[in-house]
């Protein structure tokens, strides 16, 4: 956990935002954040009174870091904590000021001065339609809500939800859940539960793919599509880690770039975490090639989907069946996708002679589409 150092007034000191950022990963995924938060509402719900000192000393200074980037923020204390709030702002280094009714048209001067829009509704519940209809009224990208600990299904290994899973959910947190579904029905984007104990909770949550929450979404968080021009240097970046491992083939930009077509990446909040190749060949035939997946992600199931899609499209270029040559993977292929070990001879003629120039001790398993 980073550590928060202390003025006399019990205010953490200012930090630049890439001193405040601190993700276990990759620092430009992290930051190719920044432009699209920038300009953006968000919503924050917090109950001071509840939280760790340390835990809403560090929120109030990542707050600081959002502001410097651009975000407009509407802080809602719903708790007896307000003076807290009010003591370490005054103290801080936030620009804000304190609504005192709940004028749209109040808070929208105070956002639009750039400055921080602080409410006290002590008596309200989170999610009430309260605090989902002020979300609703400004627009914002995201309402960010932090609760006890436990309390909302993070035990459970849940990062992110679709608003219909989370409407339907009966596991543990389902009326939480299905506030948060209505909140994305009324035009919130995404519903962020946070932990309100975690230091640093706030900005791991929000620049890292996955998050450190439960982010109950209602537009596109986890997609497969066509590779873009633009993914293509992300691509040969994750080749690039691979063939360290001696896991994939060394590719060109111009390689793939022609073969632009033959690819599918898989986005987790926009990012290439993924990727696979499907590769087309006269005898009715194509292969699963260029399968990847960050480590980050691994676990996720990311590599049956991009499987499993790069299927789907050879069906709907009507191949009878698929190949894929590999040297670690053959157990993932044949006991968890539904593939068979074949022969060398199972490949269609023009990769048999690739194979054999490359030199490449490969095993080769097929499955029939």
């Amino acid at each position: 956990m980073r550590s928060v150092q202390r003025h006399d007034h019990g205010v953490a000191p200012r930090h630049s935002l890439c001193q405040t950022i601190e993700v276990q990963g990759d620092l430009r995924a992290a930051l190719q954040y920044v432009p699209s938060f920038q300009e953006k509402v968000f919503v924050l719900v917090m109950n001071a009174a509840r939280m760790p000192e340390q835990a809403l000393a560090e929120a109030l200074l990542d707050l600081t870091g959002l502001q410097q980037i651009g975000v407009k923020l509407v802080l809602i204390s719903i708790g007896s904590g307000e003076a807290e709030i009010t003591n370490r702002l005054v103290d801080g280094e936030l620009k804000w000021e304190q609504v005192d009714d709940d004028s749209n048209g109040r808070f929208i001067e105070i956002l639009e001065r750039g400055q921080l829009a602080l409410i006290e509704w002590p008596g309200v519940d989170p999610l009430c339609d309260e605090v989902v209809n002020l979300s609703s009224t400004l627009q914002a990208a995201k309402l960010i809500v932090f609760l006890p600990e436990g309390g909302f299904g993070d035990g459970e290994g849940i990062h992110a939800m679709a608003r219909e899973k989370a409407a339907a959910w009966r596991g543990p947190a389902a009326e939480l859940f299905s506030r948060a579904a209505y909140a994305c029905a009324q035009g919130v984007p995404r519903v962020h539960l946070l932990n309100e104990c975690q230091q640093g909770v706030l900005l791991d949550e929000l620049f890292s793919n996955e998050g450190v929450g439960v982010m109950i979404h209602a537009d596109d968080y986890l997609e497969i599509r066509n590779l873009s021009v633009s993914d293509i240097p992300e691509l040969l970046a994750m080749i690039g880690r691979s063939m360290r491992d001696a896991h994939l083939i060394p590719r060109t930009y111009e390689e793939v770039e022609k073969a632009r077509e033959d690819f599918l990446v898989l986005t987790v909040d926009g990012n290439v975490v993924g990727c696979v190749a499907l590769h087309c060949y006269e005898e009715g035939c194509a292969e699963i090639a260029c399968l990847y997946v960050k480590q980050t992600h691994e676990s996720g199931g990311y590599g049956r989907r991009l499987v499993e899609a790069a299927e789907e499209k050879a069906r709907a270029l009507h191949v009878t069946h698929v190949i894929a040559l590999t040297t670690r993977a053959v157990d993932y292929f044949t006991k968890r996708l539904g593939y068979e070990p074949a022969s060398v001879e199972a490949l269609p003629a023009a990769r048999k002679i690739r194979l054999q120039e490359s030199g490449r001790a490969s095993f080769v398993v097929k499955k029939d589409l």
